[in-house]
């Protein structure tokens, strides 16, 4: 595995994390920019991979939107 395609899944895998992905579509949209994409595209197109970033970014919406509620609550 080289070391931009380790790049790009870990820069993939933090930006689901971020809680600011609906899914990866707009998240890969996101990497398409990034050095080392081309390499990363097998890894992207891959529906275990889909399914993984799909499932971390509803997670991390879900906890970023449960704050921003708790947050709201408290003020």
């Amino acid at each position: 595995m080289s070391k931009q395609l380790k790049r790009i899944q870990a820069r993939a895998r933090a930006l689901a994390r971020s809680g600011r992905f609906f899914g990866w579509p707009p998240l890969e949209f996101e990497l398409r920019f990034e050095e080392g994409y081309s390499e990363a595209q097998d890894w992207l197109d891959r529906a275990t991979t889909r399914d993984e970033l799909d499932r971390v970014c509803r997670e991390a919406r879900k906890r970023r939107l449960n704050a921003l509620d708790s947050a709201s609550k408290a003020a």
